[in-house]
This record gives C-alpha cells, structure tokens and sequence, in this order.
C-alpha cells in the first residue's frame, strides 16, 4: 500500500495514525518533496474521475482556468504534477484498489 499526501497535511496525519495503530504496512510518498508520478496521477483519475483533485484547496484556486479544465477532463495532467498539492489528500494505492481522503467508516469497510 502506498499513501500519496504530504506530511504536514491534518487528514493525511490522520490516516498514518490509524494505519499505524492498526498494523497496516505502507509506504508514505510525499508528494512534494518526492512528486506525483504521471503514471500514478493517471491511474488515479481512471479510478477517481475528477474527484481525485480537492476543488475546495488554496492550491486548486491558484490554478488558472485553462489548467483547471485540462484537470477535470482528463486531458492533461502536467497541472497536478507540477503543483502535486491539488490532489485529495491522502491518495492510497493498494494493488488494484484505489481511493482517496479519510473517513474510518470508509477505510474499516475496505478491511483496513
């Protein structure tokens, strides 16, 4: 399992806290210091949409309108390698399964 954020991120915070105190082995990828592979971004909008990307940050709002849409449809993700912060945070790749943010009801039904 691999957990994609950064570290100063409360929500990613949270979520290596309840992976830790549940024993769950990951690999923490900071987004920032490490970047956002294109494949990773890629295989997250197949599985996500444009949900994968939080709207509602400072980060997306900086953004202009052109790279916004080139976001949101899919067409060009060089946007969110350049500024990995737009992602939701935290993004988990585990296997086949990916998903992002943290709810505990959401992560304890996927066995986590």
């Amino acid at each position: 399992m691999i957990l994609y954020g950064i570290p100063n991120c409360d929500t990613v915070a949270k979520a290596r806290k309840y992976l830790e105190s549940n024993g769950q082995a990951y690999e923490f990828h900071d987004v920032r210091q490490q970047g956002l592979p294109a494949d990773v971004i890629t295989r997250a909008y197949a599985a996500l949409g444009e949900k994968v990307f939080n709207t509602r940050s400072p980060s997306w709002r900086e953004l202009d309108e052109q790279d916004k849409a080139a976001l949101k449809s899919g067409t060009d993700f060089s946007a969110a390698m350049t500024k990995p912060t737009v992602l939701k945070r935290p993004l988990v790749i585990n296997g086949d399964t990916i998903f992002n943010g943290f709810k505990i009801e959401d992560w304890q039904a996927r066995g986590l």
